[in-house]
């Protein structure tokens, strides 16, 4: 009967290591290679219907609404689908709601859920658009969701 026997090579910094242990994380770094390589991360699915929407004094605006289904994040780019009009592309900079344990006092979570506190109600802040782009009823979608009507621009209106 042969004993299995380990090779050990002195690394750089001196360390024993097994040679075996070592070649068996290089196939397997190589195997996550494999499967990793051309994924995007896919953007979720989200709806959020806008109940009402307030002016910035800065710029922007904020929208009031719930989220109906799915989960949307901080930083993450949204359609605008309007009822009447065209849908236009617009960025979530920051996410706030009500503190369920602290009455008058808000939090700002990184997402927001429809199965979140306070009944999926958040309001959103949107730079660089205006009160009158946003009605009761619109509704704001993932990208790629549905056609985009405005093209997209690279620096939003000021």
């Amino acid at each position: 009967m042969q004993k299995n026997r380990r090779r050990k090579q002195r690394c750089s910094k001196g360390l024993l290591m097994c040679t075996d242990n070592i070649q068996i994380l290089r196939q397997g770094a190589s195997v996550m290679k494999l499967f990793s390589f051309g994924k995007e991360k896919k953007q979720e699915s989200f709806e959020f219907q806008i109940d009402d929407a307030f002016a910035l004094k800065e710029s922007g605006v904020v929208v009031a609404g719930r989220v109906t289904k799915g989960v949307l994040h901080q930083g993450e780019q949204a359609i605008c689908v309007p009822k009447a009009g065209t849908s236009f592309l617009c960025m979530i900079e920051r996410i706030e709601q009500p503190d369920p344990r602290h009455r008058g006092q808000y939090v700002h979570p990184k997402e927001a859920r429809a199965d979140g506190p306070c009944g999926g109600h958040y309001a959103l802040m949107i730079p660089g658009r205006d009160k009158s782009d946003f009605h009761s009823g619109d509704r704001l979608v993932p990208v790629g969701s549905v056609p985009l009507d405005e093209p997209p621009v690279m620096n939003p209106k000021p």
